[in-house]
């Protein structure tokens, strides 16, 4: 009986020893895994492979010289443009006392804006801005309009911008007024597109002056081309609203025979077309340089 228990125990053992030293596989799922993950590393090999992959140089630098060309064109056509819009044109303007010696036309000094866009010293059927017009138009002096002008014109709205007086005649070596046979005359320099006004004073009068209509002058047509000749039809003689009126050439509170400026009686009216009065003769002209 104890024989036959060795020999069993010594057969489980045996059993035992064998089953230890067999190899074990893998579950299917875990080789799966390892099959992917091999998978994306080489994927990922390759990709890596791909973004290390040197830059044709030759390639870039061609389409770089390629759109350098283009800009410097784009950038020529565009000065050239400009250059053109820009080009300027010198004007001499020309306001010239017509009459006959003795007659009730006589000027005073007076303002001029060269502006980009229509441009007026007033606004028809309104009171005056108070801006220095009501003294250019009562006493002649258009100084006060002119600085108050500059004053306002800053930053972007200074390109193409001037304000100045006119204020010598022709041929006089200091600044006065223009009877029979005299004229003021200045230069101006422009580029299409811009507007000129003026305003220069009816000496034979409370407030009244000669200018433009509200839109101003365009100093160039529809085409570019600058404007020349007899412009006369386009100025008027207008009434600022200041002062009393008194008859032309008699009343006591007119420049040429009030005690000092700023004398009479204040009217608080609007700017209007001087109506029933046409006893004065004046020749604006305009003449581009060539």
């Amino acid at each position: 009986m104890k024989t036959r228990f060795t020999i069993l125990s010594l057969v489980l053992l045996v059993a035992a020893i064998l089953a230890a030293c067999s190899p074990k596989s893998a579950p299917v799922d875990v080789m799966a895994d390892q099959s992917e993950m091999a998978d994306e590393e080489l994927m990922a090999s390759e990709d890596d492979a791909m973004m290390e992959e040197p830059a044709d140089d030759s390639v870039m630098a061609t389409d770089d010289a390629m759109m350098s060309e283009d800009d410097a064109m784009k950038e020529s056509e565009s000065d050239a443009m400009m250059e053109e819009e820009m080009a300027t044109t010198t004007f001499v303007i020309r306001i010239e006392n017509v009459s006959a010696e003795g007659s009730l036309t006589v000027l005073a000094p007076g303002a001029y804006e060269l502006n980009d866009h229509p441009v007026a010293f007033y606004t028809t059927g309104e009171a005056d801005r108070g801006q220095g017009l009501e003294a250019l138009a009562e006493d002649g002096d258009p100084s006060v309009l002119v600085d108050t002008i500059n004053h306002m014109m800053t930053g972007d709205m200074m390109g193409g911008f001037v304000a100045d007086v006119f204020n010598t005649p022709v041929g006089a070596d200091a600044p006065g007024v223009v009877g029979a046979g005299a004229a003021y005359e200045y230069l101006i320099e422009a580029y299409p597109g811009q507007y000129l006004t003026f305003a220069t004073m009816f000496v034979q009068s409370n407030d009244w002056f000669f200018a433009p209509g509200p839109e101003g002058l365009a100093l160039f047509d529809a085409d570019g081309n600058p404007i020349s000749g007899d412009i006369t039809d386009q100025i008027f003689l207008w009434n600022a609203g200041t002062e009393v009126d008194q008859t032309p050439g008699e009343g006591s509170d007119q420049a040429p025979r009030q005690a000092g400026p700023n004398t009479g009686e204040a009217e608080n009216g609007l700017v209007s077309l001087v109506e029933g009065f046409t006893d004065y003769q004046i020749l604006v002209t305009i003449i581009p340089q060539k």
